[in-house]
């Protein structure tokens, strides 16, 4: 009998579904099936009943859960004890991030002000970010939204609103501000990594035209090449204006306030809901939240406007 076995029967036990079960373990349904009858062959026991496209406990699989459940609480609470003091003696904190680009522009003020504390960074896409969360191999994870999983929390460290980056020559660079209406026939350059293709098609649809998609990329660095080759224009938070002239001070890229159009980009973190956060991680979510109030000062500074 695994370890592995007994989360697959608690997780089919409390959603009551294999195919939701299999979602949310990260596993296929076939798998998923096949370790539910391991688990019974070796107890010599049935512990589901099928009902109606469903599987309930049967009298013996209760019994089983209960047991099962008091086991995985002991364990929990041993591991959450363990983990807590290690990462608190050892002051680490485990990062992961779905956004490209980002974490390098604030780990290291970050790093300056908090040289006590250990970083260990990750880049991935959501879906894997979500899994190293409930797996308790991240402690944190900055994204956009909310992920997409009810052992996870999230909470929202700040806003930013999206303007139009255009080459200098593109007829738009002459405008103060933008309508989004005005990107009806532009060839969209798509950051998915920032702004996800579904919702600049609603926002756009919600302004009356189908917008082009010529390019959906998930690298901020190549968003600004194609910008440069006058592939297109796109639309980011404003503040990447200022990682921008950082890394390309001669760029002839350049960002203009949208009127209206799109929600402000939104930025948080997500961690797992039943473990309470380490010192790294409330000083981090901390720092975070000031930097980015400090971002949109250093943009002012620099001569970069938001919206009107």
């Amino acid at each position: 009998m695994e370890f592995s076995q007994l989360n697959y029967f608690r997780t089919v036990a409390r959603t009551g579904n294999i195919s939701q079960a299999a979602r949310e373990l990260f596993v296929t349904q076939p798998n998923l099936s096949r370790s539910i009858a391991r688990l019974e062959g070796e107890l010599g026991v049935p512990l589901f009943e099928h009902r109606k496209g469903k599987v309930v406990l049967n009298e013996y699989g209760r019994i089983f859960l209960s047991g099962v459940e008091n086991a995985f609480g002991e364990l929990n609470a041993c591991i959450q004890t363990v983990q807590r003091l290690y990462e608190n003696n050892q002051n680490i904190l485990s990062l992961g991030c779905s956004i490209d680009g980002f974490l390098p522009d604030i780990l290291q003020p970050f790093s300056r002000a908090h040289p006590e504390i250990g970083i260990r960074q990750y880049q991935g896409d959501a879906s894997r970010l979500a899994q190293q969360l409930v797996e308790r191999t991240l402690t944190l994870a900055i994204t956009p939204y909310p992920l997409n999983h009810n052992l996870l929390t999230f909470r929202l460290l700040g806003e930013m609103d999206y303007g139009l980056f255009v080459h200098r020559d593109h007829p738009l660079a002459k405008e103060t501000v933008v309508e989004l209406k005005a990107l009806a026939g532009q060839p969209l350059i798509c950051d998915a990594s920032r702004l996800d293709a579904k919702t600049l098609r609603s926002a756009c649809r919600a302004r009356g035209f189908e917008p082009t998609l010529a390019y959906e990329v998930e690298s901020t660095n190549l968003v600004y090449r194609l910008l440069e080759q006058k592939a297109g224009v796109a639309l980011m938070p404003v503040s990447q204006m200022l990682r921008l002239r950082a890394l390309f001070p001669h760029s002839p890229i350049l960002v203009i306030p949208l009127e209206e159009g799109i929600p402000p980009a939104s930025l948080g973190v997500s961690y797992h809901k039943g473990y309470p956060l380490t010192d790294a991680a409330n000083a981090f979510i901390q720092f975070a939240t000031d930097w980015l109030v400090q971002e949109k000062v250093r943009m002012t500074a620099a001569g970069i406007t938001s919206r009107a």
